[in-house]
């Protein structure tokens, strides 16, 4: 419940807070905000999988973020813009993940659905013997 209302807070802040930002700053946020929901992506997979852990995911999130930084700092020293490749990597990462989570919402429920045909045949089938008899 505490993670929803810091959700609600930190979106009602940026909704109705002006908050004017230098253009230089504005690669790196727009690359650390696809950092996040990337890392967040990822979490959720690890999640639905049962493998997730705080620790993992947040030496991942900190490690992918300063990696990020430096490249998109790296692109600008050299007048070549990183933060386009950084951001197609993690929008590829993103969707990957996902991918991954779609699918396997999707294998989840064809095997529910088949578990169902097959009891509702076994028991159509014990119905019939049943009758017979």
């Amino acid at each position: 419940m505490l993670i929803l209302i810091g959700l609600l807070v930190g979106l009602l802040i940026g909704l109705f807070v002006n908050v004017l930002l230098p253009a230089s700053l504005v690669p790196f946020l727009a690359v650390l905000t696809l950092v996040g929901i990337e890392s967040l992506t990822a979490a959720w997979n690890a999640v639905s999988e049962a493998t997730f852990e705080a620790e993992k995911f947040l030496i991942e999130f900190f490690v992918n973020a300063l990696i990020a930084v430096l490249m998109t700092a790296l692109g600008n020293q050299m007048k070549y813009d990183f933060s386009m490749v950084v951001s197609f990597i993690f929008a590829y990462r993103i969707f990957r993940n996902i991918n991954f989570t779609t699918r396997k919402f999707y294998l989840r429920r064809k095997e529910k659905g088949s578990l169902g045909k097959e009891e509702k045949q076994a028991s159509m089938a014990d119905k019939t013997e049943t009758i017979s008899e």
